[in-house]
């Protein structure tokens, strides 16, 4: 072959090359997507949000009359019964006296004794006046009788006399007032003098309301108390209830007799519960971002076994999960499958190597996943998180994900 033969081959082999180079660059390529095959099976739809166990019933067991309390020596968690005995109460003591206030009570004592004498005399004189005056009366009486005196002079005689008795029953009466004072005065020192002994005082007995574990000591050294002051809190463990509180808008979801399941709880088992009470008023609540929320009250009977959750405290956290539709055979595709196209929902089908958008009808929906009314069929492979590359009819090269 001649040299200019050999060269002219080499020259269009080389255009062929250039141009099978820029035809395979202008062809579409195929765009790397993740498949998922659309199966049948159980689908749950549910609220999740944080719940707190607490007592259905929480006693508070307080000081019934002010008093001196004893050292407590109970402990949080020691298991009580009903009647047994809980704090012990004395009598508030005395305050001792120091030597100028033991002065001043003994004056005390003095000036209610001198006034309790002076009572006495006062009487003993007005007892005087009530005896002449009656004497007197009974000698106008008889004058009167015999018309030597006149009437107005009977008439002012009686007056003085009845005026002489009220007297005499005033001090009668200032009498065992002074006589009073001089016995409170003579209590009081004895009582608080300094090195005073006295008889253990009689004990005020705080019995346990119930059967039940001590949660909290408010009080534990001894020390002067109050009526009505708390001393320790306590509750039956095995009547835990668990409180949720719902965004507003979940809780129109949730009714009674709604199951629960019970996560993150601290072991592995779910446990399980019922809705008992929704509470109809809601309250305003910020959340960690900052943002108003509107939530209410979501009260939760725990239906597990209590030897599966005994472990749990009242106040401690959990994980709850309302279920609010649920079913066994349903037609499914993950969540993010789905995008709004022309105002209903879609997916992109894989069909002999290429995209096909599909129109669908979506019934209930979780976070995860979705249901399919109608549109696709069991076993069809569609094309989870499509970027904006996939269009309808491109070729696709998909990896097939697990269900």
């Amino acid at each position: 072959m001649k040299a200019a033969t050999r060269r002219n081959l080499f020259v269009t082999l080389i255009l062929a090359l250039i141009i099978a180079a820029t035809v395979y660059g202008l062809l579409p390529k195929e765009i790397p997507v993740e498949l998922y095959e659309v199966t049948r099976g159980p689908l749950r739809v549910t609220i999740e949000e944080e719940g707190r166990t607490r007592l259905k019933e929480r006693f508070v067991v307080s000081a019934p009359v002010s008093g001196y309390m004893l050292r407590n020596n109970a402990r949080v968690g020691d298991r009580i019964r009903r009647g047994q005995l809980l704090v012990l109460l004395e009598p508030l003591p005395s305050q001792p006296l120091d030597k100028r206030s033991r002065e001043e009570a003994e004056a005390a004592v003095s000036a209610a004794e001198a006034g309790w004498k002076a009572a006495i005399e006062h009487k003993r004189a007005a007892a005087a006046d009530l005896d002449y005056l009656e004497k007197r009366l009974e000698r106008i009486g008889n004058l009167y009788k015999k018309r030597l005196v006149a009437k107005d002079e009977l008439d002012r005689i009686e007056s003085q006399t009845q005026r002489a008795r009220a007297v005499l029953l005033s001090a009668d009466a200032s009498v065992d007032t002074a006589r009073f004072e001089l016995e409170r005065a003579k209590v009081l020192l004895k009582s608080v003098s300094l090195g005073a002994k006295h008889d253990r005082p009689e004990t005020i007995k705080v019995l346990s309301p119930l059967d039940g574990t001590i949660l909290r000591i408010y009080r534990e050294s001894e020390g002067p108390v109050h009526a009505g002051e708390p001393l320790l809190e306590a509750g039956d463990l095995h009547g835990l209830e668990v409180r949720v509180e719902a965004l507003s808008s979940d809780a129109v979801k949730i009714g009674r007799g709604t199951k629960v399941l019970f996560e993150r709880w601290g072991k592995e088992k779910t446990l399980e519960g019922v809705v008992r009470r929704v509470e109809p008023a809601g309250f305003t609540k910020v959340s960690s971002l900052g943002v108003e929320e509107q939530r209410t009250l979501v009260i939760v009977d725990i239906t597990s076994p209590p030897e599966i959750w005994s472990a749990l405290g009242d106040g401690y956290r959990l994980e709850a999960n309302f279920i609010i539709w649920e079913k066994d055979d349903v037609l499914q595709v993950p969540a993010g499958a789905l995008f709004r196209y022309g105002g209903k929902w879609a997916v992109f089908v894989a069909q002999n190597g290429r995209a096909r958008l599909r129109i669908v009808k979506t019934g209930q929906r979780n976070g995860l996943s979705a249901e399919i009314v109608s549109g696709l069929r069991e076993r069809e492979r569609v094309i989870v998180h499509p970027d904006d590359a996939v269009k309808d009819g491109v070729r696709i090269k998909g990896t097939r994900i697990s269900s």
